[in-house]
């Protein structure tokens, strides 16, 4: 279909449309191409546009610039704007990108050449289809081709003026996005308006679309948008979420522009995600640093954050786990600093982070510990030392009680595994291992790492910083590493330094070694090291100028950059010569290094900015520089080809080359060249560079030339006194750090080598005193602090130097008495660690106190005459200068004689000025005279007001951002006080000349001079205020207008700040001089935040101020009389209530009052004068209190209901009353609180928290508070328990510390019977039976409790008793023991016993984990109770008492429960216990006790395998080891058989390396076999007739195997399938850390046995062997070497006694030994040899077996390579060939020959 077609379609269309109804003749006439004009309108061709981009596709196509020429031929003047815009309403649907590019072609070529842009805003308007806008969005953003036409210039998410503010790195990113048409607000705004319409799906769908290919700006605009569409809001911050663990691209300049467009929403969302989820918390540090915010968020925290203090800390404890600051002195200084407002969230951060504590021990939550012991301690102490109210006092304590509860579970958590370097650094190995074999990659390293850094444990955070010390240690061997892992280290250290992942102390170094790796040569590896490591770190290049700059320095590397231009390059080459100075610029710099007062730090990269140190009054004149040197002739700079082979090697110097670089520069280094080498060296180096002080110092003495050291100290001190005295130095952090590293040069030059500092150069005291003195201690005591640091590498001047230790007292006065900012604190703590002092033991001077105001008048009066006041402490805005103003006459503004021919007035003379002419020469003498009198005094106040305006609104608004503020304060205070000044100062000139002219004048007029006198004095009175109004109007015109004049600057660098940063404007080099005296209040100090409105209030009261005496006083008299007036008429109105309250009954409701009556007339009126009421919150907060207290003093229902409702009321008018009144509500410690009605009516009006109320009543409860137990039970009788969980938790455990006080005393009662002389049996079993009368200990749950009673109060006695005393406190223990005995004996069996025991076993295990550094004290009570119950059981044997029969076994059950593994507190009385001549030969005399005397030593064994496995044998385990070894012997030697039964069991817990310990287990034979000679000639060990016996297994020992593979073997042993059964045993034996489980391999090697064993004889039992040799053949082949030993052991554990096992195990060795490769031969030789080198005993079917693998030449077993690998081995070999039998020694090759070969 043509374009033609489509027009006249739609021409026959609207003619039949238009067609009249009457059916006049429509027919076309010679006027046709006007009717078509008039049909194709707007709408017409709007909806053929539509047709045609609705159906655009492969089918039906348009030529675009066909359908535009017809149309402008048909309509020439259409508005093709409004065609586009028609076309939501025109059925418009396109279905492609090629229909909405039609559209887009049509309108260029319709506009063709009239540079009219494709009107893009009909996407964002609403859509009567919102299906249809939605398709066209989408296919509008999927066209490439369309993207130029839709930028969004109204509405862009980020326009261009962020670009300047962008490091170079992120520029080119930026500048893509800027083109991108997601960069809109209108389309996010309607896709959001679009999400509740019936395309929300297909809306959902696009706008995740653009989260896929724009999250940076998607989310953004969200953010921008601050849409509250819950959906839109849970996206924002999840997508926040997702750019903070960097799974989106370009994070970083996410933030960068979150952070400009949106700092307090990104703030807000940081808190929010952190509270959400605390795994976030190190993610947001690493963004806070990264933006350079940690430092302004931790260090300068404002009142405006205290909404987010929980988060502020947070970030705190982790930046100090980094080493960014000290938690230490961090916390108390923000207490310090913030004050009261601090305290209730401190409390509330500790709460929550020990519940949380609390939950994680209880096993409710498996994340480890937020806080460290330490970080949770410093909180303690700094909060210790603050006073706070009762109640927040009581909090504080409940809180530490509930710490040091969880400190000790806490403490092992962090150290929870071994500290030793040895350890460390095998983790470190581990994870270097991970990374190179690919199992890491260097993303997941840099994670990992970041994990072990944050973590509150020792051995994660050592671990780590071994990682990050690795490069440096292996950096010199980085040319012998293989090219891939050198590559993969590079990446790392990269992705360290991009991160922000190396601490202060180790970036500076990693720094270094990476300038040295790119001074190699360009072939080598550690420059391609080099390269790998920077084009990791891209993102941090500029922000590390020095190191930028240093790499631009280096020839080799320029090279590099003409050759290979990669990206790390580029970029060092564009930060480079975007910050290079112009030619022009560094010659007039080099005129200005040659001259005689060079400026040296002007003319540097960057240094102090573009004008370089401002020329200001010297503040600082205590240093003085000495004078250059005489150096014989005339200073100049080298010529071009000296200069640059002096700088070039000293770029490239270093230690190793330092003799090489000093001769090449000392043949060319001249005398005249020494003062531009000096400069150079100070300026360019010293002061950029502090990590090569030492290596420039050791040059500079290498040279000797003593004439040029004097010259770099002269330019050393010269350029600390223009950094001392600029201006700059004091608000810019990078200048004060290059006074900082000048320092630390001076005094390595001279203290550090021994050479004094002159007073004549440098007087350190003074220089503190004037920077005191001058505000400026924020650049005198880093300077100091750096220069004094070095005296510690001093022999002569390290402590305690008398000159050091001045100048540290006068810092020790500064520390203790100047109230000094938390950063120089540091700096002073930070030298005394330096110094190894403390500097609360340094005696402070006094010399900052006894320092007078000099001459403070005269300097007063000096300030007052100059132009500008205040010209030596220039602020960061230059204010306009304060002028005094040039006044006349002729100038006063005001109407004189309009105002005196106004309100003039003649009271006093009426008679003499009755005639109009003598008013008019009134008001004519009165106008000259004021006239003549005021402007001087005008001008003087005008002067006097705004230079103190200015003066103290530049100081008291530094922190303020809104302009508006600062100009209502500043207009409100210079008026008030130009006004009062003009009064005051010419009210009595006015006064005396306005009496002296009328007198004249009236006696002038034949007044006689009497009258004259007194009409004159009248005359004055009634019009001298006048006079001194016109004054007072004239002041504050012209005071209001130069005070804006003056503050102009100030207020539009507020207002231009916020406009284009989004950020708040502080006038931080004013806020830095601030400085207050010692004992000043902390609520008046200036914060960076604004004002507060007390503050505020102050400046408003200038209004209030008095002009004329006759208005003096009771100004404020009818507002204070409004308040007390309305306290008056409450507390009348108040007694009328509760009269008629108590009149109305007890039970009458407040819902039965009807609505006028008296009582709720009365509370109305209540809540009409209090909302009335002047002051509001004072008097509010008065009736609050009020009614408080007489709602707990009410009795009545309807008083209770009434009073809380006005309560409720009355705290909805203020926020302050609200908050206070909640505040006493719920933490006030008042007994009038426990009303049980009055807190459930404060609960349902909702002023309390039932969940508030609640945990404190708990803890009312816990702490035994008085009546708290009682009104608890009425509370949750009247509102169950349901809500009072906690509570009623609390009242139990109250309750039954009842009853275990009662038990108590009944022991103690018991006690004193048991130890009395004449107590015998019979007084003892009465005493039993009123026991058991009195308590019912057949109940099980009493008799537990009861017990624990017993038990606690026998421990209690133990450690209540005196040292040395009788029994040494087991009185109670022994009487307790002899109790059960009784309760048993008198017919209740074994139960007291068991009761007994199980509570001696719950009191150990709790002591254990409450009382872990004081448990061993108590082992030897617990020892008592048990053994004492263990002789017990014994003497009743041997008597023939059956009554404790089972004590045996019922101890064996306990000790198992208290097994070392889980009580390792107990470990040595637990070996006495279950090795005890009373317990273990009752055990194992009989076999029904077996079971439970091998669990007892394999539950040793096990306690004992880890620490041996890990090689953590210290003495204490030593001891342990060989007392278990000991009790084994007893037993093999006493009862073999039960050994010999149980042997491979325990064998299982022997760790590997205990081959001794194994062989005492295999060694056990039962009593009445004789063992067969093992050396006997032609020993044919299956002959003995014990070989078919199979020995006894009483045990399941399948039990290790994992779930199904016992079947699996038993089925391969009779089909052989599946072929790949070998490997798949492999993979099941296998534990999760990639090694084997021992228990499991024993098991599965004994099983094979026991199935070859169990074959019938004959060929069934060979086919069984033959299986069983090829699968462990198969095993040991396939298995590593850790595996092959563990297979080969488990097989060698068989080699026992005669038996069938030992005869088949025998045969498997010696045919894997014949048939395997060498690798297994050699394994297995070593199982078997390594068994007989430790002492006997050895099992006999070891030694049977390998004397036939020694003796028979069919193994040939000397002939093995192993057996000659070395000679230790052949030694080896030789003296076990000798133990088995001599005659073996000689066929042994011997050491010699064996060495040869």
């Amino acid at each position: 279909m043509s374009t033609a077609d489509i027009i006249s379609n739609y021409a026959k269309q609207q003619r039949q449309t238009t067609a009249q109804p009457d059916g006049l003749n429509n027919a076309a006439d010679s006027g046709d191409d006007k009717r078509q004009q008039s049909v194709l309108g707007v709408d017409d061709v709007a909806k053929a546009i539509a047709v045609i981009a609705s159906n655009y596709g492969e089918e039906f196509k348009c030529d675009a610039n066909s359908f535009a020429a017809t149309i402008n031929n048909y309509n020439s003047g259409i508005s093709w704007e409004e065609v586009i815009y028609k076309l939501p309403y025109s059925n418009l649907h396109v279905k492609d990108e090629s229909g909405a590019m039609f559209i887009i072609k049509v309108f260029l070529a319709a506009t063709a050449g009239q540079n009219r842009p494709f009107p893009y805003s009909l996407m964002y308007e609403i859509w009567p289809d919102a299906p249809a806008q939605v398709s066209f969005l989408r296919n509008m953003l999927r066209s490439q081709a369309a993207a130029p036409y839709l930028l969004d210039k109204h509405m862009p998410t980020v326009t261009t003026d962020p670009l300047d503010l962008l490091y170079k790195v992120y520029q080119p990113e930026f500048t893509r996005i800027l083109a991108s048409p997601w960069n809109s607000l209108s389309l996010i705004l309607v896709l959001s308006h679009l999400l509740d319409s019936k395309a929300s799906d297909e809306a959902r769908a696009l706008l995740e679309a653009g989260i896929a290919q724009e999250p940076l700006l998607v989310t953004l605009a969200l953010a921008r948008l601050k849409i509250q569409h819950p959906r839109l809001q849970a996206l924002l911050q999840h997508n926040v979420a997702r750019f903070l663990k960097r799974e989106f691209s370009h994070y970083g300049l996410f933030f960068e522009l979150f952070r400009i467009c949106e700092r307090k929403m990104m703030l807000a969302f940081f808190c929010n995600i952190h509270r959400k989820d605390s795994s976030f918390s190190r993610y947001i540090l690493d963004v806070l640093v990264d933006l350079g915010m940690a430092n302004e968020l931790l260090l300068v925290p404002k009142r405006d954050d205290i909404m987010m203090l929980d988060f502020i800390v947070e970030m705190a404890v982790f930046a100090s786990r980094r080493g960014i600051l000290v938690f230490d002195t961090w916390f108390p200084g923000l207490l310090t600093e913030l004050g009261s407002d601090m305290l209730h969230a401190s409390l509330e951060i500790l709460h929550s982070k020990l519940q949380l504590e609390a939950a994680r021990q209880r096993g409710e939550d498996k994340g480890i510990a937020a806080y460290s012991s330490a970080e949770l301690t410093v909180m303690f102490k700094a909060l210790g030392v603050v006073s706070m109210s009762p109640n927040n006092t009581a909090n504080l304590k409940a809180l530490y009680a509930q710490f040091v509860e969880l400190t000790a579970e806490l403490e092992r958590t962090e150290n929870e595994r071994s500290i030793e370097e040895g350890q460390i650094e095998k983790e470190a190995e581990s994870l270097f291992l991970r990374l190179y074999r690919g199992e890491l990659s260097v993303e997941q390293m840099a994670d990992t790492l970041e994990e072990l850094r944050d973590s509150l444990r020792v051995f994660m955070r050592k671990t780590y910083a071994h990682v990050i010390q690795y490069p440096l240690e292996e950096f010199s061997f980085f040319d012998n590493y293989p090219e891939k892992e050198l590559t993969i280290t590079g990446q790392l250290v990269g992705t360290l330094i991009q991160r922000h992942m190396l601490s202060p102390a180790s970036e500076p170094a990693i720094l270094e070694m990476l300038v040295k790796a790119l001074q190699s040569p360009t072939s080598s590896k550690s420059f391609n090291f080099g390269m790998t490591a920077l084009q990791a770190c891209l993102y941090r290049i500029e922000q590390l100028p020095v190191f930028c700059t240093t790499l631009y320095q280096i020839p080799v590397f320029q090279q590099h950059q003409q050759q290979n231009s990669t990206s790390a390059v580029k970029l060092v080459q564009s930060i480079i010569n975007s910050a290079m100075p112009t030619r022009s610029a560094q010659t007039s710099a080099e005129q200005a290094r040659l001259g005689a007062t060079p400026d040296l730090m002007g003319n540097r990269l960057g240094v102090f900015g573009a004008g370089g140190i401002a020329e200001t009054q010297q503040v600082f004149q205590s240093i003085v520089p000495p004078p250059l040197p005489e150096l014989g002739e005339a200073s100049a700079a080298p010529v071009e080809e000296t200069r640059d082979k002096i700088q070039f090697a000293m770029n490239n110097l270093a230690r190793n080359n330092l003799s090489e670089k000093m001769a090449e520069v000392d043949k060319v280094l001249q005398p005249k060249h020494f003062e531009w080498f000096s400069q150079d060296i100070v300026v360019n180096r010293a002061s950029q560079e502090p990590n090569y002080h030492a290596l420039y110092l050791q040059f500079v003495e290498a040279l000797e030339r003593p004439l040029l050291i004097k010259c770099i100290l002269r330019e050393t001190l010269s350029s600390i006194y223009r950094l001392l005295n600029a201006e700059s130095t004091v608000n810019s952090s990078r200048d004060r750090s290059y006074l900082k590293n000048l320092g630390a040069w001076l005094g390595g030059m001279t203290l550090a080598r021994d050479q004094p500092i002159l007073r004549e150069n440098v007087s350190f005291k003074d220089l503190l005193c004037e920077g005191y003195s001058c505000n400026r201690l924020i650049v005198a005591i880093p300077f100091v602090c750096k220069v004094l640091e070095q005296a510690a590498r001093s022999t002569v001047f390290h402590p305690p130097n008398p000159w050091l230790m001045s100048i540290m007292g006068v810092l020790a006065e500064l520390y203790a008495t100047a109230n000094l900012k938390l950063n120089l604190t540091f700096e002073i703590e930070v030298l005394c660690k330096a110094l190894d002092l403390d500097v609360k033991a340094i005696t402070p001077t006094a010399i900052l106190g006894r320092a007078p105001a000099r001459n403070a008048i005269d300097a007063l009066a000096t300030d007052l005459s100059k132009a500008t006041v205040g010209a030596d402490k220039a602020p960061l805005i230059n204010t306009e200068a304060v002028q005094m103003p040039v006044i006349t006459g002729a100038d006063i503004t005001v109407d004189i004689m309009g105002v005196l021919t106004q309100h003039a007035s003649f009271h006093a003379a009426e008679s003499v000025f009755s005639q109009p002419t003598m008013k008019k020469i009134f008001y004519m003498l009165t106008e000259r005279m004021i006239r003549e009198i005021i402007p001087i005094h005008v001008a003087r106040s005008i002067y006097v007001a705004v230079s103190c305006t200015r003066d103290t609104i530049q100081k008291d608004f530094c922190g303020e951002p809104n302009e508006e503020h600062v100009h209502r304060a500043a207009q409100v205070m210079a008026r008030g006080l130009a006004g009062a000044l003009a009064v005051s100062l010419c009210r009595d000139q006015l006064k005396s000349q306005l009496y002296q002219t009328m007198r004249v004048f009236l006696i002038r007029h034949s007044l006689a001079e009497q009258t004259a006198n007194s009409v004159a004095v009248g005359l004055v009175a009634d019009n001298l205020d006048l006079a001194c109004a016109i004054a007072e109007k004239e002041a504050i015109e012209r005071a209001s207008q130069q005070i804006d004049a003056v503050l102009n600057e100030a207020y539009v660098a507020r207002k231009r700040t916020r406009e284009r940063t989004g950020q708040p404007f502080y006038d931080l080099g004013q806020y830095g001089r601030l400085m207050y005296p010692a004992e000043f209040p902390e609520v008046l100090k200036v914060r960076l935040n604004g004002l507060q409105a007390g503050h505020l209030r102050i400046y408003e009261d200038f209004t209030q101020i008095p002009h004329f005496f006759s208005q003096i006083g009771n100004v404020n008299e009818e507002e204070e009389l409004g308040v007390a007036q309305s306290l008056e008429q409450f507390v009348q109105i108040m007694g009328e209530l509760e009269r008629i309250i108590a009149a109305a009954g007890i039970d009458v409701t407040l819902s039965q009052l009807p609505a006028q009556h008296e009582a709720c007339l009365y509370a109305r009126d209540i809540l009409v004068r209090a909302a009335r009421v002047a002051q509001m919150d004072d008097a509010v907060l008065d009736m609050a209190q009020a009614l408080v207290s007489s709602l707990y003093r009410a009795e009545t229902r309807l008083g209770v209901d009434l009073y809380v409702l006005l309560l409720a009321r009355v705290c909805e008018m203020s926020a302050r009353v609200a908050r206070e009144v909640t505040s006493w509500l719920a933490y006030a410690d008042d007994a009038r609180k426990y009303n049980v009605a009055a807190t459930l009516a404060l609960i349902n009006e909702g002023l309390i928290s039932a969940e508030d109320e609640d945990e404190l009543l708990a803890r009312q409860i816990d702490a035994g508070r008085a009546g708290a137990a009682e009104f608890a039970s009425r509370l949750l009788r009247r509102a169950g328990r349901d809500a009072f969980s906690r509570t009623a938790q609390s009242l139990a455990r109250a309750t039954q510390g009842g009853q275990q006080a009662g038990y108590r005393q009944m022991l103690l009662s018991w006690t004193r019977v048991y130890e009395h002389p004449a107590a015998g049996d019979t007084e003892l079993e009465t005493l039993v039976q009123q026991l058991q009368q009195q308590v019912a200990l057949k109940d099980t749950g009493v008799a537990a409790a009861f017990f624990r009673a017993g038990v606690e109060a026998a421990v209690a006695g133990f450690e209540g008793a005196l040292p040395g005393t009788e029994r040494g406190g087991f009185q109670v223990a022994d009487a307790l023991v002899r109790l059960v005995v009784c309760l048993a004996r008198s017919g209740e069996g074994l139960q007291p016993a068991r009761m007994f025991v199980s509570s001696v076993a719950l009191v150990a295990v709790h002591m254990h984990a409450t009382r872990p550094e004081t448990f061993g004290a108590y082992q030897r009570v617990i020892f008592r109770l048990l053994v004492g119950l263990l002789n017990e059981a014994h003497t009743a044997h041997r008597s023939g008492d059956s009554a404790l029969e089972g004590t045996e076994a019922l101890l064996a059950e306990t000790l198992l429960l208290l097994a070392p593994t889980h009580v390792p507190g107990l470990a040595f009385v637990w070996l006495q216990l279950a090795a005890h001549r009373y317990l273990l030969p009752q055990l194992v005399s009989s076999r029904a006790g077996w079971e439970q005397a091998a669990s007892l030593l394999e539950t040793q064994l096990r306690f004992i395998q880890p620490f041996v496995e890990r090689g953590l044998v210290g003495e204490g385990v030593k001891l342990l080891y060989r007392g278990t070894v000991c009790v084994v012997l007893v037993v093999l030697h006493d009862y073999p058989e039960f050994l010999a039964a149980h042997a491979l069991r325990l064998s299982d817990a022997v760790p590997v390396g205990c081959v001794q310990l194994r062989n005492l287990l295999l060694s056990a034979y039962p009593r009445a076999m004789r063992l067969p000679e093992p050396l006997t000639p032609n020993l044919k060990i299956d002959l003995l007739p014990e070989i078919s016996q199979t020995p006894e297994i009483p045990y399941d020992h399948t039990a290790p195997l994992p779930q199904g593979l016992r079947e699996e073997l038993d089925k391969f042993m009779g089909t052989q399938k599946p072929e790949d059964f070998a490997a798949s045993v492999l993979d099941r034996i296998r534990t999760e850390d990639a090694g084997y489980d021992v228990a499991a391999v024993n098991a599965f090697v004994l099983h094979a046995l026991v199935r070859m064993a169990q074959a019938d004889e004959g060929s069934a039992q060979e086919e069984a062997q033959r299986v069983v040799l090829d699968l462990l053949r198969e095993v040991l082949d396939k298995a590593d070497a850790e595996g092959r030993y563990l297979v080969a052991n488990a097989v060698a554990n068989q080699l026992r006694f005669p038996s069938a096992h030992t005869y088949l195990a025998s045969r498997l060795v010696l045919a894997l030994f014949a048939k395997s490769t060498e690798p297994v031969r050699e394994c297995i030789s070593r199982v078997l040899v390594e068994r007989i080198l430790v002492n006997r005993p050895f099992p006999w079917g070891l030694l049977v077996t390998l004397i036939e693998l020694l003796r028979n030449p069919y193994y040939a077993f000397w002939t093995h390579d192993f057996t000659r690998a070395s000679p230790q081995i052949a030694d080896i070999l030789a003296a076990v060939a000798k133990s088995v039998h001599p005659t073996e020694a000689a066929a042994a090759p011997p050491p010699a020959a064996t060495q040869a070969q």
